[in-house]
């Protein structure tokens, strides 16, 4: 038997991811079984379990997919902003409507699903590893430039970041608050604290 080729392989996992949104969407991420993942993309349990080894895996390289969708055009947006202030507010409450949207995000940090996404994406490392990836250019210029003060600790920036943006996605999509009250909260306390003095 001819062993698959990286490009069906891709083709094989993107329609797996798929079959699993739909289902994630329909009976909620929890309640989703691997069976029901199975049936929704047409294919055998087994092939199934050889691509991914169990349903957290297959939850996460969903979260990570979506995470990854266009994030170079998305990130070359918030460099757009002309100052590093302005990147910072805007590029979190952009990130944080995106996941308000998105209907995976936002199943994942519902109160329903509250445990999962701790224990999926905060003890995994892998929202902020998602976070410093899209980020972590953007700081590394604004330090390099002297926009940001040079004495903060990128890693533990990218991390707050990420708690931020998930906390904010869970709120604002259960209607508390508005993203042009948290626009005001980031311009009054963040910007302050990250902008080098007399930037």
């Amino acid at each position: 038997m001819a062993q698959k080729t990286d490009a069906e392989t891709v083709d094989v996992t993107a329609a797996i991811l798929v079959a699993a949104e739909s289902c994630f969407e329909r009976f909620g991420i929890t309640k989703t079984t691997m069976a029901d993942v199975a049936r929704a993309a047409n294919i055998s349990r087994a092939t199934l379990y050889r691509y991914f080894s169990d349903r957290e895996a297959l939850i996460m390289a969903s979260i990570v997919r979506r995470a990854r969708m266009n994030m170079e055009p998305w990130r070359a947006r918030i460099r757009e902003y002309p100052t590093f202030g302005e990147r910072i507010v805007e590029g979190l409450c952009a990130n944080i409507r995106r996941g308000i949207r998105d209907p995976m995000i936002h199943l994942l940090v519902s109160p329903a699903e509250a445990t999962l996404a701790n224990t999926l994406l905060a003890t995994s490392g892998k929202a902020v590893e998602l976070t410093r990836e899209l980020w972590e250019p953007i700081l590394t210029e604004a330090q390099e430039s002297g926009e940001l003060r040079t004495d903060i600790d990128l890693d533990l920036l990218c991390e707050w970041l990420s708690e931020l943006e998930m906390n904010y996605i869970s709120a604002l999509g259960a209607d508390a608050g508005s993203l042009d009250r948290l626009r005001d909260k980031l311009r009054m306390f963040v910007v302050p604290a990250l902008v080098a003095p007399g930037r």
